[in-house]
């Protein structure tokens, strides 16, 4: 072992080595619970494009905003939240710039949603409904996608 390293830190015994790494989020069976029985959404990066648009060209302020989106999209039902038009608009018809391209794995017939990062600004991410899930595809910082 380098001398730099035994230097570092302290040594693990034989038991802390032996031990199994918890790989289990320390989230309660009550909350998941009551997440699913209240059909509150969240969203997934499942299909998430990066090369339409990547978060690292988003600036502070944008992320900002996306993490309080997540954080208020939790408190509605999708029927709810597709209902508010102030934070929820279905796509009609095709996006306006060739970037934002239907992955080949997700079927026509799938109606796609733009949910407003910040009314104020352009910042959208689109995406479709799964049940309570929105699966986040494109982001859209500029609101390029169905400029309006």
């Amino acid at each position: 072992m380098p001398q730099e390293l035994e230097k570092v830190g302290s040594k693990l015994t034989e038991a802390e080595i032996a031990a199994p790494i918890d790989t289990i989020p320390a989230v309660s069976t009550d909350i998941l619970s009551r997440h699913f029985n209240a059909q509150s959404v969240s969203i997934s990066l499942k299909y998430y494009m990066k090369s339409c648009e990547c978060f690292s060209e988003w600036q502070n302020r944008d992320l900002k905003k996306f993490s309080s989106i997540i954080e208020k999209i939790g408190g509605y039902t999708p029927e709810l939240l597709q209902g508010t038009y102030n934070l929820c608009v279905a796509h009609k018809g095709p996006p306006a710039a060739p970037r934002f391209r239907r992955p080949d794995n997700i079927s026509e017939d799938i109606l796609f949603h733009e949910l407003k990062v910040d009314s104020s600004n352009k910042a959208r991410i689109h995406g479709f409904f799964a049940g309570s899930v929105f699966f986040l595809v494109w982001l859209d910082r500029s609101h390029a996608c169905f400029p309006s």
